[in-house]
């Protein structure tokens, strides 16, 4: 904690402990805003605006996710395998209405 001053830690429902900005969003929220800009605009001040936090925040929240690759990148992992999940049964819903 005192290598990343302002991160917290936040325990899930499920008891797991995640890294989030003091602010408040958790840092792999920031990290997949970072990953879904272009090159181009990719940015701290340009991901600031867009998440609406501070350039600090989100250089922040960079700096643990370098450090911490691989526990941030496995929650964007699972992340994304959620959301591909709900597209499936919102579709599979959607037939239903073809019947």
């Amino acid at each position: 904690m005192q290598s990343h001053p302002r991160i917290t830690f936040l325990t899930t429902n499920t008891g797991e402990r995640r890294a989030a900005l003091l602010s408040g969003p958790q840092v792999w929220t920031v990290a997949e805003a970072w990953s879904q800009h272009s090159a181009s605009e990719r940015t701290t001040e340009i991901v600031a605006v867009s998440v609406g936090l501070s350039p600090a925040d989100v250089e922040a929240a960079l700096t643990y996710w370098a450090a911490y690759r691989d526990e941030i990148d496995q929650l964007l992992e699972r992340h994304q395998a959620d959301q591909d999940a709900a597209l499936r049964a919102w579709e599979q819903r959607q037939e239903l209405r073809a019947i």
